[in-house]
Parts: C-alpha cells; structure tokens; sequence
C-alpha cells in the first residue's frame, strides 16, 4: 500500500438501567477525526573501488557496508525525533531529507497544541502543550500528570490515562540530572522534610540525542507519554512499509561494487492524547 488510513474513536456512553426481560440501550462507537499518511522512499548507497577489493582490504569493505545499515536506523530514529518534536504550535510540517512530513493529528493541528477540539463537542478545546518548567519541586510534573489524565476523548468522556515516561533532550546534561533525583529519590528533592516522593517508581526516562532544542532558563522542553494511551487510543504510530533493502551490482566501466539501500517508511499523529510538551517558551499556555 502506499498509504495508511487511521480513524479514532470516541468511547461509548454508560450503561443504562433496565426492566427484567427488556432489551439493553442500544449505543454505537463515536468516529473521531481520519488520518492519512502517505509512505515516504528514502535510499542510500555506498561504492567499493575494484582495487580495494582487489588489495584484499576486508575490513575497510566491511565497515563501509556496515555504515549503510548505520544510516538507516539513524535516519529512521531521525525522522521520528523531528517528526514528534517538530510537530509544535502553528506548524503542519517539517522538511526531513528532501521530503515533506505532515505532523498534524486528525483536527489538522500540530502534535502538540494549544487548541485540540473535540469532533463531537463543538467549543471545547484542550491543550496538551505549555510553557511550564519542571522547576525546583513536583509541583508541574503532578499538574501535568493531572491534565493528561483528565484528557477527554470526542465524545467528551474522560479518559484517565497517566503518563508514564519522561523524554528529555540530549543536549541538557544538568536538567537531566535534577530529572533523574525528581523521579529517583527515596525523599522529597530539594527539601529537609522527611515526605516521601511520590514520583519515585512512577516514571521512565528516554534521553533522546537527536533532540537538541535552545536551552534557557525558560526553555526546558519535557515530553509526557502515557504508553497505555499510545497503544489503546491510536497514538504516534510510525510505518515500516519496506524495511531496508540492500541489492548490490557491479559497474561494467570501473568494476567497482555499489551496494545500494532502500525504505519506504512513515510516521503519523492520528490522536495527541498519548503525548503532552512542558517547558517550552513558545507555548502561551501554563498548566
């Protein structure tokens, strides 16, 4: 296929009470919004000369075929990185490697918003993208796990999904530090008080390399993934249409070998439930 259809669907109602022998209330699944996504083909290849072949150099052919494999699974953890920590604010794409990648959810916004609307609740709107740093304390981890949980699906019932997974930049070393006491530490960070921290045990921390946004006093972007979310409501879902491919063949005029590499891959939004930034500047919108 060159493409992949999402549809989401909003829960169903409660159940109703019935008389001895009646028939139950007859309900049906609210369709949310569609996503399309249309596979990307990415290729790379690699030459070997007849003469090094010829001089018996092995290992330098050998490393050369191992850097092509390299430079898949780089450019696939790429273009998910960009395509989720890209997809923020007003934009509705981003550029990856010549190709153009829609990062909008189903309601044609970015991954992370400040507007989400419902399909079936006309003028309601939810956020799931704000400016708030993690700071000293727990205080805006506790909020945000709270907003996430009372995230509402289209039909404007509560979902109840926490995160669970912290995902921080590669490029902020001291901020990753004080993240790891927040959700590691027996006591409360930064205090004397003999409390318990409730974070500990609740959380598991990705530190991504590719992401590497401005760091400020004001700018420290978190991501917020519920995995429970991710996979019951149609989440991020990223498409490995031709895994990668690799055909060699030998060039009639200079003998040399190329080895050639072919993916078609690609990654897509069909609900913004799953996910939540903190800490970015840009966003207008506090917890």
């Amino acid at each position: 296929r060159w493409g992949e259809k999402s549809i989401t669907m909003g829960g169903l109602g409660d159940f109703q009470a019935k008389t001895e022998g009646a028939a139950a209330t007859q309900d049906e699944y609210e369709q949310g919004y569609e996503k399309f996504v249309e596979h990307a083909t990415f290729a790379l290849e690699v030459e070997i000369s007849k003469e090094l072949k010829d001089d018996n150099m092995l290992d330098d052919a050998k490393q050369k075929t191992i850097n092509l494999v390299q430079a898949y699974k780089r450019t696939r953890a790429r273009l998910a990185t960009q395509a989720i920590t890209g997809a923020v604010g007003s934009a509705t794409s981003i550029s990856f490697n010549g190709a153009t990648i829609d990062i909008t959810t189903g309601d044609g916004l970015a991954l992370f918003n400040e507007a989400h609307t419902l399909k079936s609740v006309s003028g309601t709107t939810q956020c799931n993208y704000f400016s708030d740093v993690l700071g000293s304390t727990t205080a805006v981890l506790n909020k945000a796990s709270n907003k996430m949980r009372n995230f509402k699906d289209d039909r404007g019932n509560v979902l109840g999904f926490l995160p669970d997974t912290l995902i921080l930049p590669g490029n902020d070393p001291e901020y990753e530090d004080f993240v790891k006491r927040v959700i590691g530490s027996d006591g409360e960070v930064g205090s004397n008080n003999n409390d318990i921290n409730t974070q500990r045990g609740k959380w598991k921390l990705v530190v991504d390399p590719e992401w590497t946004p401005t760091i400020s006093s004001t700018n420290h972007p978190v991501i917020l993934l519920s995995s429970e979310a991710a996979k019951a409501i149609q989440g991020t879902k990223f498409y490995d249409r031709t895994k990668l491919d690799i055909a060699t063949d030998v060039d009639v005029h200079s003998r040399n070998l190329t080895y050639n590499g072919f993916a078609r891959m690609s990654i897509t939004h069909p609900n913004w439930r799953h996910m939540m930034m903190i800490g970015d500047a840009n966003s207008s919108t506090t917890l």
